[in-house]
């Protein structure tokens, strides 16, 4: 079993900590060890969340013993404390996952791993002790469309639309770093617009770009880009995505084009599969668990 802590959320009902916390109680390779909160209030999990009543009988304390854990998740980058990171550049046994808002992690991690599994999971798998987890937002954009810079056609300034719960920030800029890296012949630049909510706690995504090459060959780089990856899916149809994807870890992607013009619309849970449930598939990966484990919501 991996020995799992959570450290970071002031507040006593943060959502991504109650996501967190529904996962990885449900996990069946999980002993959840401690739930911390830096100056936060200290209270029995049950009794906080009902809905864990039977499930835990652990109470957020302010402090970690760090000694009894495998792996830590931090939620918010400023919840990083200088012992955290002591530990992990001297525990060669212990594992960090950063999710949350990781502004400046994105850009100054270290030896930590960006977080997108569905292009860095070899680096996960092969030895990386930590991780630092895209921003909801930044993901949606990158799985869009990360099969394009795969094959090297991200060639033109993108402007995408993007419907979210939370703020659309710096992502435009965080998934042109992170596709650069893909293909890094790419000079365009991403722009976002936002979109009005969209239901559940979905982001939606629209972007349309110019492209000669046939609509068959674009959903055959798509579907070859994620045949081996168990999250994201191309799925038929054009429009909004109906289905309610709250609480799932999927990301369901829609290709249409008309003239020269692609279209790619994506949805995806902002809190799951956008935060928690991808900082899961994470430490799934770095324990050398089928990267399922835990996540058939």
């Amino acid at each position: 079993m991996i020995k799992v802590g959570i450290y970071g959320s002031a507040t006593l009902v943060d959502p991504v900590r109650k996501q967190l916390l529904r996962l990885l109680l449900r996990h069946p390779d999980v002993d959840l060890r401690a739930v911390a909160s830096p100056g936060g209030n200290t209270m029995p999990l049950a009794e906080l969340h009902p809905v864990f009543a039977g499930e835990t009988d652990l109470t957020i304390e302010r402090v970690l013993d760090l000694d009894k854990l495998d792996v830590l998740f931090v939620i918010d980058e400023e919840n990083l404390s200088p012992e955290i990171l002591t530990k992990y550049r001297t525990d060669p046994e212990f594992r960090l996952i950063v999710l949350g808002k990781t502004e400046n992690l994105v850009s100054n991690r270290g030896d930590m791993v960006y977080g997108l599994p569905e292009y860095y999971r070899k680096s996960l798998v092969r030895g990386a002790r930590g991780a630092v987890a895209p921003s909801p937002e930044a993901m949606a954009i990158e799985l869009a469309l990360l099969p394009l810079a795969k094959s090297a056609l991200l060639n033109k300034d993108i402007s995408v639309e993007l419907a979210t719960p939370g703020d659309i920030g710096n992502a435009p800029s965080e998934a042109a770093d992170m596709l650069a890296e893909v293909q890094p012949s790419m000079s365009v630049a991403i722009s976002a617009t936002a979109l009005p909510k969209a239901p559940f706690g979905r982001i939606d995504l629209r972007a349309r770009l110019s492209t000669p090459i046939a609509i068959e060959e674009i959903e055959r780089i798509y579907c070859e880009t994620y045949e081996d990856h168990n999250f994201v899916y191309i799925i038929a149809g054009k429009g909004g995505v109906d289905e309610d994807l709250r609480g799932s870890n999927k990301c369901l992607i829609q290709l249409s084009k008309e003239g020269d013009i692609l279209t790619i619309e994506s949805s995806l849970d902002s809190l799951t599969k956008g935060c928690t449930g991808n900082a899961v598939h994470i430490m799934d990966l770095l324990f050398g668990l089928h990267e399922r484990t835990g996540l058939s919501i």
